[in-house]
């Protein structure tokens, strides 16, 4: 006699909303310009013209990415005076990075291609 197996009590679907707003989430994370953002506040805190500095990028693209991902709820901003802050709101989006970037690197393995390590 084989040993008995649970069955999996089904996990009810995500309504409408909710998908909308996991793909909202997704899409502020869908921008190579974004990761690099998300990559320099890694390391805490930063202004729009660190950001700048440490990217390359422009500074209007610079406030464009951070104001996309600040609306998706992925950063925090503080002002001091005038000078504005940027950090990410939680870390938990590293694990979804590092999540990314160790299926990509499986997906590498022996070509060497790229280098996903985080």
């Amino acid at each position: 006699m084989s040993p008995k197996v649970k069955s999996r009590s089904k996990k009810t679907k995500l309504s409408a909303e909710a998908l909308a707003l996991v793909a909202e989430t997704f899409r502020a994370l869908s921008d190579a310009g974004r990761l690099a953002l998300l990559q320099e506040l890694k390391e805490g805190e930063r202004m729009v013209g660190e950001l700048v500095e440490a990217t390359g990028m422009g500074q209007a693209s610079v406030s464009k990415h951070l104001k996309t991902m600040f609306d998706a709820g992925l950063l925090s901003r503080r002002k001091e005076g005038v000078k504005v802050f940027y950090g990410v709101k939680d870390e938990l989006v590293f694990a979804l990075c590092r999540l990314v970037c160790g299926k990509l690197d499986g997906d590498q393995k022996g070509r060497g291609e790229v280098d996903f390590s985080i």
